[in-house]
């Protein structure tokens, strides 16, 4: 998780990057050239500057949430009892109830088994912990799609078809293929 956080953060970084860049290329732009056109490019462009700008940040708020998931499994690592002491626990508890022909060990028994419960306890909290957290780092809001910088319609003023028939503009194109 903590390379998938330091991925995160690099392409937050690389994002930050390119939209700043972007943004600067359309100043530069739009500083030398005026007009309608120029108008129409910067009003495309900015919307997707924006948009990198936004799943920049967006990207930095993944690495955060895949930083606090590390930290919810370490403190719900660190919280759980290790599985050799549970282990020595049982065997302990199988080697008092073998022995246990008189009811001499049933204290030590009794005392085993409230170890176990109080173990068994304490990694039920740590788990229950470890679940909640964990939920909340995993709300990950999904990454919206870069805006459209092109009308699908095209230009707006398009100059008007040619008013030849169709079969003189083929002959016209078979000419200039047959030159080159």
């Amino acid at each position: 998780m903590l390379a998938a956080a330091a991925a995160w953060d690099g392409l937050a970084a690389q994002l930050h990057a390119a939209a700043a860049s972007y943004e600067s290329v359309i100043s530069n732009l739009t500083a030398g050239w005026r007009g309608p056109s120029s108008s129409i490019m910067a009003a495309a462009a900015a919307p997707y500057a924006a948009w990198m700008s936004a799943t920049a940040a967006q990207a930095e708020q993944t690495a955060s949430q895949a930083r606090a998931a590390v930290v919810a499994y370490e403190a719900a690592f660190l919280a759980t009892v290790p599985p050799p002491v549970i282990a020595a626990n049982r065997a302990q508890l199988m080697a008092l109830i073998a022995t246990n022909f008189l009811g001499q060990n049933t204290p030590a028994i009794m005392a085993t088994e409230a170890q176990y419960a109080e173990m068994w306890a304490q990694d039920a909290a740590a788990m229950y912990g470890y679940a909640g957290a964990s939920a909340a780092a995993a709300q990950v809001t999904p990454f919206a799609p870069p805006p459209r910088s092109t009308n699908p319609a095209g230009p707006r003023d398009r100059p008007p078809p040619s008013r030849r028939p169709p079969a003189a503009r083929s002959r016209r194109t078979r000419n200039r293929l047959s030159r080159n």
